[in-house]
């Protein structure tokens, strides 16, 4: 596995990178030092997986997600940052990134993340996850997310939705929208990780029940 690790302190660099040499062998990462670095080193060397701070230098990780799903929607990223607010989550799961990961985090658990990602496979953090579920139902409208469930979702992710209610099938998506099947997948699998469901069938449910512009209250 190629990794692509990009942050501005290098001691944060060295730590990561002792430990996933250690725990994913045979692995080779490759360093970034701010954002710029980290786009142009995604185009020459191709790798496997990005791991990219928020905060960095000329290019913020969210705005290099932007660039590099721009070009390549198969990327596979994850975002590992300080910040834990929920509507920085949001930005960088809109950007196409699969992952996010706070740096408070325990080590083990950037070693479950890279796997997952790499596997193309959305990983979130399980108290940011929970973060996320709840504040759909707190303030939504003063944050620009609504009561109904499409709402949540990015244009590109609604349209994939909105494709699979329909009953359209990956491959048929991928050709309607001119992106890969692959790339679909792992919309859909974000989507289903916004919307708080485990299958497409209680994704389908979910996005076809009437709104009654009411805002539950979550459970405590």
């Amino acid at each position: 596995m190629k990794i692509l690790l990009a942050d501005d302190h290098a001691v944060v660099r060295q730590g990561y990178r002792t430990l996933l040499e250690a725990m994913l062998a045979p692995v080779e990462i490759i360093e970034a030092g701010g954002g710029t670095d980290a786009a142009l080193l995604f185009y020459r060397e191709q790798p496997d997986v990005l791991v990219l701070d928020i905060n960095m230098p000329d290019l913020s990780g969210i705005e290099v997600t932007r660039r590099v799903m721009g070009t390549h929607p198969d990327t596979r990223i994850l975002v590992f940052s300080m910040y834990e607010e929920v509507g920085i989550i949001r930005e960088a799961l809109d950007a196409g990134a699969l992952g996010y990961l706070s740096k408070s985090s325990p080590p083990p658990l950037m070693v479950e993340a890279v796997r997952t990602v790499a596997a193309g496979e959305t990983f979130l953090e399980p108290v940011l996850a929970e973060k996320l579920q709840h504040s759909r139902f707190r303030q939504g409208g003063s944050r620009g997310y609504g009561s109904r469930p499409l709402e949540w979702l990015a244009p590109r992710e609604r349209e994939i939705a909105e494709l699979l209610v329909q009953g359209m099938g990956n491959q048929a998506i991928a050709d309607r929208l001119g992106i890969s099947a692959k790339t679909v997948a792992n919309r859909a699998t974000v989507i289903r990780q916004k919307l708080g469901v485990g299958s497409t069938a209680e994704m389908v449910r979910k996005l076809l029940a009437p709104s009654d512009n009411k805002q539950p209250t979550p459970s405590r």
